[in-house]
C-alpha cells in the first residue's frame, strides 16, 4: 500500500511571534527568530490565495511555534475559512494571554473548530514557573469570556482543551487543574516533558493523576517501545507550512525548508524530488543526507532505527484530538 499525497488538510503558522518566555521553547531562545522560520505572522492575502488556489483544503491547523492570537489579520482568516467551510484548529497549542473580545467572539461566530489551551499550573505561581511572561488570572479570565460568547451564540464552538505539560513543580496540581477543566467545560490534556526542565517529583503519583501509565517520555519508550510523538508523519496527513510559504514539513523542522507554498504552489511543493525523496527517508528507503531537515533532527535516529510504516502514517491520519472528545 502507498499512501497518496493528501492536500485535504494542511497546517499553516499563523504566527512564529510569542510574548512568554518559556524557558525550553526555541521561539523564546531565539532560534526560531534567527532561522529559517523567522518572526512572523500570516497575511490574510496569503492565506487567502492559498485557499482559493486549492479548493479541496478541508481543514488547516493555525497554531505551532508562536502565539496564533498575535496576528493582527486573524479574525479576517477565521470568517474566510468559515464563508470557504473549511475547519479551523489550534491543536499545537495557544497560551490565550493576549486575546480581545472582539476576537473571541469572532471565535465562536465563525466556529473555529477547537482550541488546545496550553496552561502548566492552576496558579500563578506555579503557571509562571515555565509559561514566563504569562497572567493565569488573565488567561481564565479570556476562557470565561469566551465561554460567555459560546452560551450567548448557542454553540458549543470553539471546543476547549487545557494541556497540561507534566513537571516537577507543577504536579501537585493535577487534581485541582482537573476540577477547573470541569467547570471551565474544558478536556483535561495532559502532556509529558520533553526536556530536562523540572523533571517529575512523584511519578507514582503522577501516573495516577494524569491517567498515564508513565511518567516521562523515557518511560513511554521504554514501556512501549516507541516514541511518544511521531511529528514526522506529518508529512503526509498535514504538511507544515511557514509563515511565510515555506514548506517544513513537520511542526517541528527548523532547519530546511523544502520549497516555497506561496510562490510555487501547494501541489507542486508535496510532489517535489525533494518532498518524495525526504517521505522515503522517513520510510527507511533512502539515506538522509544534509539538505535534508532530517539530518538536523535530535529525535531522527529513532527514525534509524524505527522507520514510519504504512500503518502508523493511517493511524495518525485518523487521529481525533482530545478538544473534540467533548
Amino acid at each position: 500500500m502507498n499512501i497518496a499525497i493528501n492536500t485535504n488538510n494542511i497546517s499553516i503558522d499563523a504566527s512564529t511571534k510569542c510574548q512568554l518566555k518559556c524557558p525550553e521553547c526555541s521561539t523564546s531562545k531565539g532560534i526560531i527568530k534567527n532561522g529559517i522560520v523567522g518572526s512572523g505572522v500570516l497575511s490574510f492575502d496569503n492565506f487567502k490565495r492559498t485557499v482559493d488556489c486549492n479548493p479541496n483544503i478541508q481543514e488547516i491547523e493555525l497554531s505551532n511555534w508562536g502565539e496564533m492570537f498575535l496576528n493582527p489579520d486573524l479574525v479576517k482568516i477565521i470568517k474566510y475559512a468559515y464563508d470557504k467551510k473549511i475547519k479551523l484548529t489550534a491543536g499545537n497549542g495557544v497560551n490565550f494571554n493576549s486575546v480581545d473580545s472582539y476576537t473571541l467572539e469572532a471565535l465562536v461566530m465563525y466556529k473555529f473548530s477547537y482550541l488546545n489551551m496550553s496552561i502548566d499550573g492552576a496558579s500563578q505561581e506555579t503557571y509562571a514557573q515555565y509559561r514566563i511572561g504569562g497572567n493565569f488570572e488573565k488567561v481564565i479570565s479570556n476562557i470565561r469570556e469566551l465561554n460567555k460568547f459560546k452560551a450567548k451564540h448557542k454553540s458549543i464552538y470553539p471546543k476547549l482543551s487545557w494541556q497540561f505539560i507534566l513537571f516537577g513543580h507543577n504536579e501537585h496540581e493535577i487534581s485541582t487543574v482537573k476540577e477547573l477543566c470541569k467547570d471551565l467545560n474544558m478536556v483535561f490534556n495532559p502532556k509529558l516533558n520533553h526536556s530536562d526542565f523540572s523533571p517529575i517529583r512523584n511519578p507514582e503519583y503522577v501516573k495516577a493523576e494524569s491517567g498515564f501509565s508513565v511518567s516521562s517520555r523515557d518511560e513511554y519508550m521504554e514501556k512501549f517501545n516507541k516514541s511518544y510523538k511521531r511529528p514526522c508523519c506529518q508529512l503526509w496527513y498535514s504538511p507544515q507550512i511557514n509563515w511565510d510559504g515555506k514548506l517544513l514539513g513537520c511542526c517541528v523542522n527548523k532547519w530546511v525548508a523544502l520549497g516555497n507554498v506561496f510562490e510555487d504552489g501547494l501541489t507542486n511543493c508535496l510532489q517535489s524530488k525533494q518532498f518524495i525523496e525526504l517521505k522515503r527517508v522517513l520510510k527507511g528507503e533512502l539515506n538522509v543526507n544534509d539538505k535534508m531537515p532530517c539530518f538536523f533532527c535530535p529525535t531522527f535516529q529513532q527514525i534509524r532505527e524505527q522507520p514510519i510504516t504504512e500503518n502508523e502514517i493511517l493511524k495518525y491520519s485518523k487521529f481525533i484530538h482530545p478538544a473534540e472528545k467533548q
